[in-house]
């Protein structure tokens, strides 16, 4: 048995057309529906705890911190530099022409 797509009456293997609504078998297009992704709801995720800081994380942001330190020198050390090359060459303590 097979049935009318249309209208769903029950019909004879070897019909054509439907004998209740007319509609023929071979004239209805086969739809080929692409099934479309369902919406899922997101999980709701606990908030994570931001870990604790273990003693080699501190040991290792320290050694960041000396790195990025280490290259810098201050404005100060370069005004004193400055002043004392200054000094240096206006006095000439040392008597050198």
């Amino acid at each position: 048995m097979k049935y009318c797509p249309n209208c769903g009456a029950q019909l004879p293997d070897n019909a054509n057309f439907c004998s209740v609504c007319g509609t023929r078998f071979n004239a209805v297009p086969q739809q080929n529906y692409q099934q479309q992704p369902q919406y899922q709801q997101p999980q709701y995720q606990q908030p994570q705890q931001p870990r604790k800081m273990t003693y080699m994380d501190r040991v290792r942001q320290a050694r960041e911190e000396q790195k990025q330190k280490k290259g810098q020198i201050k404005w100060w050390m370069w005004a004193l530099i400055g002043i004392g090359t200054y000094l240096l060459i206006q006095f000439n303590p040392l008597g050198l022409s």
